[in-house]
């Protein structure tokens, strides 16, 4: 009887184990709609010039909420995103100099300024479309004006 009684408690427990592993499945999956996803990466460029006059460009890797479209709100559009983040990415280049940019030594000045601009290009896009994005990266180069297309004119270089 003991031997029988230990079956249905081991049963009942794989039973709850495995109701708790597919409730929790399931839940884990609902709150994907929620997730900014890698696959949704939309990439913008920018190109702007630092204080100390030097041109460099910049790109920038967006998701927009899976939650908000999945409401059918409509996607922020490329004209928009593209205005945001030209806008985002002239104050960021504006606030250092090309070394601060590009050179590991100032990596914590650069992220520092990253880390105040990019939440206020999230909150500008929510605002004007209802959509929230992510900013999963910003990847920063200097320009060249012999090889580059659309080089900023920045005065002195």
């Amino acid at each position: 009887m003991k031997l029988m009684g230990r079956y249905a408690v081991s049963c009942a427990a794989a039973v709850g184990l495995g109701t708790a592993l597919l409730t929790g499945t399931l839940l884990a999956e609902m709150d994907q709609i929620d997730t900014f996803d890698h696959h949704d990466l939309r990439v913008f460029k920018s190109a702007a010039c630092t204080k100390d006059l030097r041109p460099v460009e910049a790109l920038y890797y967006i998701a927009a909420s899976r939650s908000d479209l999945a409401k059918r709100t409509p996607s922020p559009s490329s004209d928009l995103m593209k205005e945001e983040v030209d806008n985002s990415w002239r104050q960021i280049a504006s606030r250092l100099t090309k070394d601060q940019v590009m050179e590991e030594r100032f990596a914590e000045i650069y992220h520092a300024v990253l880390s105040d601009m990019i939440p206020r290009l999230q909150q500008a896009v929510e605002e004007k479309t209802g959509v929230s994005i992510s900013v999963s990266e910003v990847n920063s180069r200097p320009m060249d004006s012999a090889k580059d297309q659309d080089v900023p004119a920045c005065g002195q270089q």
